[in-house]
């Protein structure tokens, strides 16, 4: 099998990708082939919804290149799930988003969970985002941001997960069951941050 991972942030590097796909090549079988690809022209990083609609016709034509080329999956590897549903009317594989397949996977562990992103200014967002994700809004006990700005989750790892630490605390004592990370630049801290907070944490790159 083979899975096209498509990063919609313009101008991922090589070495970059290809950690990630490294990182995640552990949660596979041995004869699954990972790939990793990122927008070349769009010009923007996923941070709000008018980023989203800009990356959004690389982001269908990297997909649409993936199934010629034989792939048989495409994975949006980012929280905000970009182009989803014009990647499906297009394709005939499955196209998977990392925030919806890490909501449903986090049902089942939990009766209710929290959401938590990297910045404040982008919950207004995705509240409404997560309401399209077919997740009863109940079982989302929170939404709540970490302090990441100006952190760097792959360069700074110690302070990282601190941060996330002490918002993913506050969480759970206000009721989440779990914790959803709604960053997939969080790749490889839900199992350290769980073990911190003693509750299950759902990594959406995994899921």
């Amino acid at each position: 099998m083979k899975i096209m991972i498509i990063n919609p942030d313009c101008g991922v590097t090589e070495e970059a990708m290809a950690l990630r796909c490294r990182i995640l090549q552990q949660y596979v079988a041995q004869d699954t082939e990972l790939y990793m690809a990122c927008p070349q022209n769009s010009g923007v990083e996923i941070n709000s919804a008018l980023d989203v609609a800009l990356a959004a016709p690389e982001i269908v034509n990297i997909a649409v290149d993936a199934q010629n080329a034989g792939f048989d999956a495409v994975v949006l590897y980012c929280f905000s799930d970009p182009a989803i549903d014009a990647c499906r009317e297009a394709l005939r594989i499955p196209v998977i988003g990392g925030a919806q397949a890490a909501c449903l996977s986090a049902l089942n562990v939990c009766r209710s969970f929290g959401v938590m992103l990297a910045d404040e200014l982008r919950l207004p967002e995705k509240k409404r985002f997560l309401r399209t994700l077919g997740v009863d809004p109940s079982c989302i006990a929170q939404i709540a941001a970490a302090d990441m700005r100006g952190v760097d989750p792959w360069q700074n790892r110690e302070l990282a997960l601190a941060r996330l630490a002490e918002c993913g605390q506050q969480m759970v004592a206000e009721g989440a069951e779990a914790i959803v990370l709604g960053c997939l630049s969080f790749l490889g801290l839900a199992q350290p941050l769980a073990e911190v907070l003693g509750v299950p944490v759902i990594d959406p790159a995994v899921a």
